[in-house]
């Protein structure tokens, strides 16, 4: 039996629930424990014959005929080798992502030819001067404009011309164009943004060794007087001041565009609205269904795999489509594959719409790999440099949004006021023959900077009635709560919190939708307690939801990926493994009832029982000798709703059944 999720929403299969439209909490700089990155965006070029036309890899120092425009004038690029100070051993110096950031070392991008110099507009720096005590006091504080230019290329007689280079980027409030001009650097008509914020959102960086690629064909074919200009745009109007953050870039190159190749994009496709991401993975049918990284033995439900593929290639694709494999260990599983394009020309977009894969439904325990391909005749599985790879993990009775990357950590001291509680959303189906699910407990990976003096609630609630900025409804009451102590041992490790009664009961719910939510108490003034996240996955606006200390609930940040899929997984205990299963199976009757029910139990012997409600509270309490034949009777003057029935004999073996009060 499966209950349907509690909200309907009408976006198209295979896009993501958006939350533009929902309430988020303005971005703001977030302590990180860990460079954040999203390995996504790691471009590597073609393996097709590309001849070079143009390079500059620094290794001379800021070339000659290269100049520098900046707004305020000092807000310049900074060219980094081996003999200057800083060396090139030093990216970022800034108080929000430099040496002086916990755990963050201020790392350099990991180019090619890094160690004979890269060039950085460390924007942080400018405006931090890297002390936090005097952030917006730095020299050149933001808003500022930096802009770097190259010298006059001659690119007469090229039909063609792709630029790439290497990069390592990190986004607060900014923008990263290269502008193009022709006439000399007179006038800069054109220019293509590099990885645009719908793909690198705010407190998201790069990989260090990303490789942005773009054919600029359409704009300098044939000309003789191409000037590029690398433009830092940290003037992004928002309530927190602009830029921040850095750019690195080295190994510029201009080269011949690629015959066949295929890129994965992110894209509307026509009669949709809103952007869907190059991948995406959607569970149950459902583009509302969380997407869980981690999934319980129990909590399988069909997935299937779609995405976006452009043709980058000066060739027309025949025959595009998606194949993704899955592969345990080193063993390929499947191959699933989509519907094909027939014919895509240069430049054109295959949509999610058409590419979209037939569903797997993994079929025992264990890690999966998942190799996303784009192929075509001209690309085939075993010759595209198109495949991106992602991980899921089946079993181990974990059940959870993230995918084992610390991207980012997030908590009490993120956000303009800082979170106070905390909560993922779980589906829970495939119960036991009473239609129950058991929590055993949640599990949490913890930040270092948590204090061990806090103290933490977890509780869960049916997700009915949930609104966004309102929250759980006033009438509501949570089905379990807990609250938890916190020692030495939280801080950096993957803590666990049992949801179990002085039994050993965990908690049983009905198959259903519930939001599991944790309620923070750092206890000691400016106390942190802060937790891991994942970005790979956009998810649904509802799969994980925050409220701030003005009490209002929230699905994110805006424009920001730093609250995504928390490392916050439930622990889901099957029946059969239960300790009180031991126990011959008694019948109880009638069930449904309006109080009294009957229980008839199959040997006689000397019997201790109890009622509880599903969160673990016990109403009643008894024990009774019986002889072969008799029934325990049981008189409830409980309220209508769900309740457990637990009976333990003298040898200690037991049994739980279900409970059910209508009147």
């Amino acid at each position: 039996m499966k209950k349907l999720l509690f909200f309907s929403m009408a976006f198209t299969a295979g896009l993501g629930l958006s939350a533009q439209n929902l309430p988020q909490q303005e971005a703001s700089e977030d302590y990180q424990e860990g460079a954040p990155k999203n390995g996504a965006f790691n471009y590597r070029p073609e393996s097709s014959a590309q001849t070079l036309i143009w390079s500059e890899d620094f290794a001379n120092g800021i070339p000659q005929d290269w100049t520098q425009n900046g707004t305020p004038a000092q807000a310049l690029w900074e060219y980094r080798g081996p003999n200057t100070a800083p060396p090139d051993s030093v990216g970022s110096r800034g108080c929000w992502a430099g040496p002086n950031q916990s755990g963050n070392l201020g790392d350099p991008i990991n180019s090619p030819t890094r160690s004979n110099g890269f060039m950085i507009f460390d924007s942080d720096f400018l405006h931090s001067n890297g002390d936090r005590a005097t952030n917006g006091q730095g020299t050149v504080p933001a808003p500022h404009v930096g802009r770097l230019r190259t010298d006059t290329i001659d690119l007469s007689g090229q039909s063609g011309a792709e630029l790439g280079f290497y990069m390592y980027a990190r986004r607060f409030q900014a923008a990263w164009y290269v502008a193009i001009s022709t006439d000399g650097g007179v006038t800069f008509p054109d220019s293509v943004e590099v990885f645009p914020a719908s793909e690198l959102p705010v407190n998201s960086s790069t990989d260090q060794n990303a490789y942005y690629r773009a054919n600029i064909s359409n704009y300098v074919a044939n000309e003789s007087e191409v000037v590029l200009e690398f433009v830092f745009d940290g003037s992004v109007s928002n309530s927190n001041g602009s830029g921040r953050y850095y750019w690195m870039i080295d190994d510029i190159e201009i080269v011949t565009p690629p015959e066949n190749s295929l890129l994965f994009t992110r894209a509307t496709a026509p009669g949709t609205t809103g952007e869907a991401p190059e991948h995406d993975v959607i569970f149950d049918g459902e583009a509302s269904y969380p997407k869980y990284m981690h999934i319980a033995s129990s909590q399988q439900v069909p997935i299937t795999f779609d995405s976006n593929i452009y043709n980058y290639g000066t060739n027309t694709q025949t025959n595009v489509g998606l194949e993704v494999e899955v592969w345990d260990g080193t063993n390929l599983i499947t191959t699933l594959t989509s519907p094909t394009v027939a014919s895509l020309s240069s430049f054109d977009t295959a949509y999610y719409t058409t590419l979209t894969t037939n569903a797997w439904t993994p079929s025992a325990d264990g890690a999966y790999t998942l190799v996303y391909k784009a192929v075509s005749d001209s690309l085939t599985s075993a010759t595209t440099t198109t495949a991106d790879t992602f991980n899921i993990w089946v079993g181990d009775d974990q059940y959870g949004l993230d995918d084992r990357v610390a991207d980012n950590y997030f908590g009490t001291n993120t956000g303009t006021n800082g979170m106070i509680a905390i909560g993922v959303l779980y589906h829970l189906e495939n119960g036991d023959q009473n239609g129950l699910v058991y929590l055993d407990g949640v599990e949490m990976q913890m930040s270092c900077l948590t204090d061990y003096t806090a103290d933490m609630e977890i509780a869960i609630y049916d997700s009915a009635g949930f609104v966004f900025n309102t929250g759980f409804p006033s009438s509501s009451s949570p089905l379990f709560s807990k609250v938890f102590t916190f020692d030495g041992t939280i801080p950096c490790n993957l803590a666990y919190f049992s949801f179990q009664d002085a039994s050993g009961m965990p908690v049983a719910l009905p198959e259903g939708s519930y939001y599991v939510i944790a309620s923070l108490f750092p206890n000691a003034t400016d106390g942190v307690i802060r937790f891991a996240n994942s970005t790979n996955w956009s998810q649904p606006s509802y799969a994980s939801v925050f409220q701030n200390q003005n009490g209002s609930w929230f699905s994110g940040f805006s424009n920001s990926t730093t609250y995504e899929a928390p490392h916050y997984r439930v622990k889901v205990t099957f029946p059969n493994t239960l300790a009180e299963n031991t126990l011959d199976e008694f019948k109880v009757f009638p069930n449904p009832s309006t109080g009294d029910f009957s229980v008839e139990l199959s040997e006689a012997g000397h019997y201790y029982y109890r009622v509880l409600g599903v969160s673990g509270t016990e109403y009643y309490r008894s024990e009774q000798s019986i002889n072969s034949g008799e029934r325990l009777e049981l008189d409830l003057d409980l309220p209508n709703g769900v309740y457990l029935l637990q009976i333990v004999d003298d040898e200690g073996r037991r049994r739980t059944e279900k409970l059910s009060i209508r009147r």
